[in-house]
């Protein structure tokens, strides 16, 4: 989707933004890529959902906010500052390292965790039944 902005000349100025797409683009910075068994995001500020399907996750860098949905074979998150609300495989990992990373995780069993780094505030969070 891509966010057209229109400025009107009222004083202070009013600017309005129309969507043409589905979906609001992503402010970040940075990339991502979404194969067939894995979702990596790099770089600062995503701000997305994504549909995990049993792929690995790798999140690297700052300030991220990423929700993903169903459940992910393995969750890897290096860097500081972002927000990841995650389903991890009972037989998988939670791998965080780096500093302040908001993590909440849910599963049906006890993945492997390793967890490095400062301030982090890792949070399971119960499955609905």
């Amino acid at each position: 989707m891509r966010i057209k902005t229109i400025v009107c000349g009222l004083g202070m100025g009013l600017a309005l933004a129309v969507a043409t797409g589905a979906m609001a683009q992503d402010k970040g910075v940075g990339e991502i890529a979404v194969q067939k068994e894995s979702i990596e995001v790099t770089g600062n500020g995503h701000q997305r959902t994504f549909p995990c399907n049993g792929r690995k996750v790798l999140v690297s860098g700052s300030q991220h906010v990423l929700t993903f949905t169903g459940v992910c074979s393995s969750v890897e998150i290096a860097g500081a500052e972002s927000k990841v609300t995650v389903q991890v495989a009972p037989t998988g990992s939670l791998v965080v390292s780096g500093v302040s990373n908001q993590v909440n995780w849910q599963s049906t069993g006890e993945p492997r965790q390793n967890i490095a780094g400062a301030e982090h505030k890792i949070v399971r969070v119960p499955l609905k039944p």
